[in-house]
């Protein structure tokens, strides 16, 4: 027994050479080459496949030595450029200019647009390049074709910080052109954690933020008529922002202590409350945000449980709270639940269920859901639900899109003015999705009614 005992041990403080055992007899084994995993690596560049899609287009503008802000009367402008780049008839100008600059036969007299971040139709914004992979501007340019005036502006600003406007130099990277996005990058999925715990703290009032200093956070506030209404843009570090960043960010979007207006304790204990109950999430799912701010349009439903909407009705505010769980074998569920913030009532609730990759389109060959899979996702339903003896509608021209994928959905009507919904897998057959909403009975859905998908 001891001497087997050796041989374990043994084998295990030689990492350098196995050992069989055969008969009691320790022999020398193949050397086996352990194969290692890699960890993902996480990159913080811009991702620069969103453009991919543009291809060579030029808007029929790009030569224009104008661009009359009276041709779009304040509205959009959406025949706009939207890469990160000028155009060649701008870079072409753009040469000259620069070239006039630098010999003094133009002086740029105009507001400096070098840090700019109110009212923005072009901007140039310092870097430092060890947080920002080298670059050492970001500059921001309107959709519409750019005039001379506002070239020269860019060319003013980058020589205030001793350095020579190249037009051909911009990408991804150091440009953003006409709100075709709102930030240089997206958040990685760990900063994306952060950043929404601390939104959660600062509303809470758990983080003293009176001393976050604003210039921290790059962005600049935009002139709307020039980005296709986009607000604000973002300009994120290529290395993982800090905490202080992020809060520095939330604080100049206007996050602040909130305790003294919404009841941030009450929302989660009546939501995770709701969702256990009624719809068989556990006690346990992680709360993701708490929202105040959001709004609606009633719902209204027929007696064959066709949704509609009471577009006479005006939007109204809203309230509620989200969470993620995973199921037991390892599903992941988003959960939400929806308050009217008048009323306090509840507009709706739900578990999505969510498979990785968002699903796939099924094949056309595909087998269709027989009767027997639908009653027996109906019992299935039923039995997370704990309701019994309801009337289902199926909806078979309904058929959405979901976090799983495509889904059949069966409605019922399970009170004066709740209807419970069930997303059946079209894959598989099974509940992968419960929805409960309040609406009022209808006769007749409005013709106008908005796609099931939204």
């Amino acid at each position: 027994m001891k001497k087997k005992l050796w041989i374990v041990l043994l084998c295990c403080l030689l990492p350098t050479s196995a050992l069989a055992v055969t008969e009691g007899v320790v022999e020398a084994a193949p050397q086996v080459e352990m194969e290692q995993v890699q960890p993902a690596e996480i990159s913080y560049l811009p991702d620069e496949s969103y453009y991919a899609g543009y291809g060579d287009w030029f808007p029929a503008w790009e030569n224009a030595q104008e661009w009359v802000e009276s041709e779009f009367d304040g509205e959009c402008y959406y025949d706009v450029e939207q890469r990160p780049r000028m155009t060649a008839g701008e870079a072409a100008r753009a040469e000259k200019l620069l070239a006039d600059y630098q010999e003094g036969k133009i002086v740029y007299t105009g507001e400096s647009i070098l840090n700019k971040m109110d009212d923005v139709i072009v901007g140039v914004y310092a870097l430092d390049p060890e947080a920002y992979a080298g670059e050492q501007a970001f500059v921001i340019l309107p959709g519409p074709c750019m005039t001379d005036g506002q070239i020269l502006a860019v060319i003013d600003a980058f020589n205030q910080l001793g350095l020579a406007f190249d037009p051909h130099a911009l990408n991804a990277k150091n440009c953003a052109r006409g709100g075709g996005i709102e930030t240089n990058r997206f958040l990685t999925e760990e900063e994306g954690e952060r950043y929404r715990l601390l939104a959660r703290l600062i509303e809470r009032g758990l983080l003293d933020v009176a001393s976050v200093g604003a210039a921290q956070a790059l962005q600049p506030k935009l002139d709307t008529r020039y980005f296709c209404g986009l607000p604000d843009f973002t300009i994120r570090p290529y290395r993982a922002a800090t905490d202080e960043e992020f809060v520095a960010m939330l604080v100049d979007m206007g996050y602040h202590d909130k305790t003294s207006e919404v009841d941030f304790s009450g929302i989660e204990k009546e939501s995770r409350n709701l969702l256990n109950s009624r719809l068989g999430a556990p006690l346990s799912m992680e709360m993701t945000q708490t929202y105040h701010q959001g709004s609606y349009v009633p719902m209204i439903f027929d007696e064959n449980g066709n949704q509609g909407w009471e577009w006479d009705a005006s939007g109204r505010r809203s309230y509620g709270a989200n969470y993620t769980y995973h199921t037991p074998d390892g599903i992941l569920v988003y959960a939400d639940v929806m308050y009217d913030w008048e009323t306090k009532k509840v507009v709706s609730a739900s578990v999505m269920y969510s498979k990785e990759g968002g699903g796939e389109p099924l094949a056309d060959d595909a087998p269709k859901l027989t009767d027997e899979q639908i009653k027996a996702a109906l019992a299935e339903a039923e039995e997370q639900l704990g309701i019994s003896g309801i009337e289902w509608h199926l909806l078979p021209n309904e058929e959405v899109w979901t976090n799983w994928g495509p889904c059949m959905i069966a409605r019922a009507q399970t009170g004066e003015a709740e209807w419970m919904t069930v997303y059946i897998g079209c894959d598989d057959g099974r509940v992968r999705g419960l929805e409960m909403n309040g609406g009022t009975l209808a006769e007749a859905l409005q013709e106008d009614d908005m796609p099931v998908n939204g």
